[in-house]
């Protein structure tokens, strides 16, 4: 077993001890956005908090967070989209998992809870992007059996 792969009861083990909260009070998206802030560097807070409230209203986004106490240690964020390529799924907008606390399996189990929320919802997949450099993130994604099946093009205006 590689050092940052869990088996599979060490991962149960970890799902029980770690609750999912969906995130809705200021305090928390607060303690989110200093783990967001992590991958979104040039993410201030008012933008966040505007972009979170559009998004949550016009999207259906939501936001969620694995806490220890009143401390945000992961986040991921989603909604479910509608298109002719993929149908109904569920896309993850962001996972986030604080530097500290990496390769401990959270990061595992939102990915598990995204795909609960999937299920629920009768999506046909889940669907996220990752950067092109981002080589620690596509190796996670891989390891939890997510396949790359795309490269996402972008054009500034």
């Amino acid at each position: 077993m590689l050092k940052n792969q869990l088996c599979y009861e060490d991962q149960l083990e970890i799902e029980n001890m770690m609750e999912i909260v969906e995130l809705k009070s200021t305090e928390e998206l607060e303690q989110a956005f200093t783990v967001l802030k992590e991958l979104r560097q040039k993410l201030n807070f008012r933008d966040y908090l505007d972009i979170y409230k559009k998004a949550s209203e016009k999207d259906c986004f939501c936001l969620v967070g694995v806490f220890e106490g009143k401390n945000c240690l992961a986040v991921m964020g989603y909604r479910i989209l509608y298109d002719f390529v993929h149908g109904k799924h569920l896309y993850i907008d962001d996972l986030i998992v604080t530097d500290k606390c990496r390769s401990q399996g959270m990061g595992a189990h939102l990915l598990n809870h995204a795909e609960k929320i999937a299920q629920e919802n009768q999506c046909r997949g889940l669907r996220l992007c990752t950067g092109i450099d981002n080589h620690r993130g596509k190796k996670f994604y891989e390891r939890n059996n997510w396949i790359a099946k795309s490269i996402a093009f972008k054009r500034p205006i």
